[in-house]
């Protein structure tokens, strides 16, 4: 019965999802494209006699982390077909630029069951693999009901989720027990699954982004870029502020100000998290007074650049890679933060807000090898990179420290081959 009321609270809400998509496709026009698969109804058809496995990632978060899983899968079972669904076309656009026609994509379907039977009667997948925090009770029901293995990896569940899932504990908790696998990241999600689902056997695998591989000429090819960017035969010491959302662009900037103050020759990355806000981050940018470039028309940026707006997809390794200290938002406001790991990959001194709770575990273990360093405001964020690029011998082995705990961390994928 709960799972029938969730279903008509769902499709009422369907004039509502399909507003909000609308309301998207104005910053974002692949909003408003491909809304049939949405609903259901495939885009593109499966090979014929391949087995299908289905990974759900959501968005770009989630596909980051089933990059190294979906490598490792097609080398295992190279006979099998992987569809990847993904909700946004951020994360579609990323997926599809790494991993091109290796995989099919396709939006998810939304969650009632109408919607999902059409998808899984084109499809017919063997096992459907989610991502990180994707518990849809229709999805996990239909596929239950058809006899297809469902898994949930690289498991997450933060505080906050938890209590939200315990507002609908009577849907929540049928689904997570309908699961044939849940591998966790940490003990500390396996535990905030089993206060939802007590009797649920919880495995760990670790985080698979600490699996995810740098290209081996990212660091030719970065110091070849930095040098073609440096002012009078030296390397110009930048910042880059990542993944930044709705008012932390203001602090950054304002940040920056204070910098340039102190080193003239400075350079700042700025790379909004969402498509949609790129206009906008530009206009803050300009309205600063700073002279800009943006990737996205290939700008150079000479001398008198002192903002480079990453306004692109998919750049965000390459432009940590050409970076001396990283800021990752989504930390100085109540969202809990952005991924760590990419940076911390390239051995970069982090600094991040105080909202870290969607990476508590990465968070400590970098905080406590001071590869993590919280900042709560513009100053602090502007002492933070004076103070590093001031002390070179600091600086080196603040990254490294970071780069430490991300290769002390790998090893998720071979856990769960494994299992």
């Amino acid at each position: 019965m709960p799972r029938i009321i969730y279903t008509a609270l769902f499709i009422a809400l369907i004039p509502a999802y399909f507003i909000r998509l609308t309301w998207r496709g104005i910053g974002n026009k692949k909003y408003l494209q491909r809304w049939g698969e949405r609903l259901g109804i495939a885009n593109v058809r499966p090979t014929k006699d391949k087995s299908i496995v289905w990974v759900h990632a959501v968005s770009v978060g989630e596909v980051n982390a089933s990059i190294p899983l979906l490598r490792a899968l097609m080398e295992e079972y190279p006979g099998s077909e992987f569809l990847v669904t993904t909700s946004t076309p951020t994360g579609s656009d990323i997926l599809l630029s790494k991993l091109g026609n290796k995989i099919k994509h396709q939006y998810a379907p939304i969650d009632i069951p109408f919607c999902i039977n059409l998808f899984i009667n084109t499809w017919k997948p063997k096992a459907l693999i989610l991502l990180e925090t994707e518990i849809w009770p229709n999805i996990i029901h239909c596929c239950q009901k058809q006899g297809i293995v469902t898994a949930l990896v690289n498991a997450r569940l933060s505080e906050k989720s938890k209590l939200k899932y315990l507002r609908f504990n009577s849907v929540i908790q049928p689904a997570i027990n309908s699961l044939d696998l849940i591998l966790a990241q940490y003990e500390s999600d396996a535990y905030r699954f089993n206060e939802i689902a007590a009797d649920k056997e919880i495995k760990l695998c670790g985080n698979l982004k600490f699996d995810q591989d740098m290209p081996e000429e990212l660091e030719s090819i970065s110091d070849s870029i930095r040098d073609s960017w440096s002012k009078e035969g030296k390397r110009r010491p930048t910042l880059i502020a990542a993944s930044t959302h709705e008012g932390e662009e203001l602090i950054v900037l304002d940040a920056f100000n204070a910098i340039l103050e102190t080193i003239t020759d400075a350079l700042l990355i700025v790379v909004p998290r969402h498509l949609e806000r790129f206009n906008k981050v530009k206009s803050l940018i300009d309205d600063h007074g700073f002279n800009f470039s943006s990737r996205s028309k290939k700008e150079d940026v000479t001398n008198d650049v002192q903002v480079l707006l990453g306004d692109t997809m998919g750049e965000l390794n390459f432009l940590y890679s050409v970076s001396d200290v990283a800021f990752v938002g989504g930390s100085l406001i109540d969202h809990g933060g952005q991924n760590l790991l990419e940076p911390a990959a390239q051995g970069l001194p982090l600094c991040s807000g105080p909202s870290v709770r969607n990476f508590v575990e990465i968070s400590d273990q970098l905080k406590k090898t001071s590869g993590l360093t919280i900042i709560k405001d513009k100053k602090e964020l502007a002492d933070y990179f004076i103070d590093l690029v001031n002390d070179e011998q600091n600086l080196q082995k603040t990254g490294q420290a970071s780069k430490n705990v991300f290769m002390e961390n790998r090893g998720a994928i071979e856990i769960i081959k494994k299992t």
